[in-house]
């Protein structure tokens, strides 16, 4: 990521932070007011997305700072956790959620709907506008993907607040109040649920997902100078940027260290792994590789 572009994703983190944080203060505020567990769920579901913005911004400050020697790939696996992180806050948030709204079924409190109604159509367009804000960056990064469905999630969910509070005004129905809270609470685990598994994959050194092992294997296969290959490793520097070990066996005639430079294109290029490490080997039976891969 250059310099330029570090800035201007830190404009985004700031700016999605400062509306959702002000959002989140007049959300309480009228979902209080209005006696609205779905606005105050919401109002939390926010806080829980304005930590992971936060959380995030700090992971990519840190993997952008020089670390101490023995850090060898500096912070970078510092974003790896911080979607873990969010994932694990977001969950806490719809337990306490579901929680809420189950005890809400049983309360006969009337909800304010037209409060109801203008609070989440609010919620609507500012969830939607920071999603907007990182839709560029969602297809090479889980925490920006995360950021964007969170966000697309938070603005289908509060326009679902806005029908609860039609049927409120409409029908008296104070019932739909809560069951729009489980709504929420159920569509997140589903959306997440996804994002958390990469995210575990990633902190054990799984292959990402956006790399495809199966399809590296097949082209090393196919060059005709390479007879085999073996201790073929694919692990992520961060949720960004992915490594790769691999020894490389050619006959002594095809032996040629360029080779390490076409295989080292052919990683970048077509599967975006930029740390490739090649090792050239000789075929031969009295010269097993020494490592016994």
């Amino acid at each position: 990521m250059q310099a330029t572009q570090r800035y201007y994703v830190s404009d985004k983190f700031f700016l999605g932070i400062v509306l959702n944080l002000a959002f989140i203060a007049v959300e309480l505020f009228y979902g209080f007011r209005a006696n609205s567990v779905a606005l105050i769920a919401d109002a939390v579901h926010n806080a829980g997305d304005v930590f992971g913005l936060a959380l995030i911004w700090f992971s990519y400050y840190m993997a952008q700072r020089e670390a101490p020697h023995k850090f060898t790939y500096g912070y970078k696996n510092g974003t790896i956790f911080a979607a873990f992180l969010n994932s694990i806050v977001l969950f806490i948030a719809v337990g306490n959620l579901i929680w809420i709204s189950i005890e809400r079924f049983s309360e006969t409190e009337t909800v304010v709907s037209t409060t109801m109604m203008i609070v989440a159509a609010a919620g609507c367009i500012i969830n939607g506008l920071t999603a907007l804000l990182f839709l560029k960056e969602r297809k090479n990064d889980i925490n920006m993907l995360g950021i964007v469905l969170n966000m697309s999630l938070d603005a289908a969910l509060s326009l679902c607040v806005v029908v609860a509070g039609f049927f409120i005004w409409w029908k008296g129905w104070n019932w739909v109040d809560p069951l729009v809270g489980l709504l929420i609470a159920a569509t997140v685990i589903y959306s997440f649920w996804g994002i958390f598994k990469e995210s575990i994959n990633l902190i054990f050194q799984a292959v990402p997902a956006s790399i495809n092992l199966h399809e590296i294997k097949k082209e090393l296969s196919s060059i005709p100078q390479i007879i085999s290959y073996h201790d073929l490793h694919v692990w992520p520097l961060s949720t960004t940027e992915s490594a790769l070990t691999v020894h490389v066996v050619t006959k002594i005639a095809d032996f040629d260290p360029a080779l390490i430079y076409v295989l080292s294109e052919k990683f970048r290029d077509h599967y975006g792994i930029h740390h490739a490490t090649i090792q050239l080997e000789v075929e031969a039976s009295n010269l097993p590789c020494r490592f016994n891969c």
